[in-house]
């Protein structure tokens, strides 16, 4: 069975109840969706492949973040966006960084120390989720991923939510037994995300999901 880069659980969620979601208290995984989570950290030369920066032009803003580095049959080209608010570009850079670290645990078929760090509650759950999925289903993901229309809104109370619409036509989902690349297709899904500034500065995803055949990415 082919794998997508979609969970129903995920498609079937609203904006609505990503909305208030955020500010809604924190939810924990249970034994089930534990199972993707980081066992024990890497070590030495393992660390440093692990943590590697991602490709990315992000500005340093201080913050002793979690690096991630993208597997070499993979890349990432996220659109810009019209604004030079310090605030809405600290959430974009954030939504970037938790789509590269969610798309690296799908292929290591664990969550990487950097899911946690730009997640929380259910968003960090439904992330889980997902790269449970994709490893007990024998697949990963590779390829060029394109993010595209792409906003951002800041709310009250250290709360913002996020869109873009995906482009996966050169992505693809690949069979680890086999080797077999199943190409994603033209579908584009519009994803929204909620997030919720931290203590230290991140702006977390507390919830997110992906809807098909939406007006904004016709």
């Amino acid at each position: 069975m082919k794998r997508h880069l979609v969970l129903p659980a995920v498609a079937a969620a609203t904006a609505g109840l990503l909305l208030t979601s955020c500010s809604g208290g924190d939810s924990e995984p249970d034994d089930d969706i534990a199972r993707a989570q980081t066992s024990a950290p890497p070590e030495g030369d393992e660390l440093d492949d692990a943590e590697a920066e991602a490709d990315t032009d992000v500005p340093d803003d201080g913050i002793d973040r979690p690096e991630i580095k993208l597997p070499d049959d993979m890349t990432k080209e996220f659109e810009d966006v019209d604004t030079d608010d310090p605030d809405e570009l600290a959430v974009l850079a954030d939504q970037e960084r938790f789509v590269a670290a969610l798309n690296v645990s799908i292929t290591r078929g664990e969550a990487i120390e950097a899911l946690d760090f730009y997640a929380k509650g259910e968003g960090y759950i439904t992330a889980l989720e997902l790269v449970a999925d994709f490893r007990d289903d024998g697949y990963s993901i590779g390829g060029d991923f394109r993010y595209l229309n792409r906003s951002v809104s800041l709310g009250g109370d250290g709360t913002a939510t996020s869109t873009y619409c995906s482009d996966f036509a050169d992505s693809y989902s690949l069979e680890i037994e086999s080797g077999e690349k199943y190409p994603e297709g033209d579908q584009s899904f519009f994803y929204v995300f909620a997030h919720k500034v931290n203590g230290s500065g991140v702006w977390q995803v507390a919830a997110w999901s992906a809807t098909s055949e939406t007006d904004e990415c016709v």
